[in-house]
C-alpha cells in the first residue's frame, strides 16, 4: 500500500508505481455484471432451497407413518383417532405458513 501524495488516501499498489498526477479519486469501480450475476445466483439457490424444503422435503424415516395434509374431508378422521387414544400421551402440533 501507498499513501498517496493528493489526498492522503491509502492506494492498494505496489511501490514501483509511480503517480502521474492527482487524478485517481480512490474510489473502487465494481463491474455491475458479476454483481448481478452474483445476486441472481443466490436468490435462485433461496428460491430452490424453500420450494424443496416446503414441497419435495416431505419423506418420513422408514416405520414411520406418512405425513397428512389436513383439511375438511380428513378433519373428522383426526379427531377420532385423538378422542379413541385417550390413555396414551397425545401430542398436536399445528403449525401456519401465514
Amino acid at each position: 500500500m501507498v499513501l498517496s501524495r493528493c489526498r492522503g488516501d491509502v492506494l492498494p499498489v505496489s511501490p514501483s508505481h509511480s503517480e502521474l498526477g492527482c487524478e485517481s479519486s480512490g474510489e473502487v469501480k465494481v463491474k455491475r455484471k458479476p454483481v448481478i450475476y452474483g445476486l441472481v445466483a443466490v436468490v435462485s439457490a433461496v428460491v430452490l432451497f424453500v420450494a424443496y424444503y416446503l414441497y419435495l422435503g416431505s419423506t418420513v424415516p422408514t416405520g414411520q407413518q406418512p405425513l397428512v395434509r389436513l383439511d375438511n374431508s380428513n378433519i373428522e378422521s383426526l379427531k377420532k383417532s385423538f378422542n379413541d387414544s385417550a390413555d396414551s400421551v397425545r401430542v398436536m402440533v399445528m403449525l401456519s405458513p401465514t
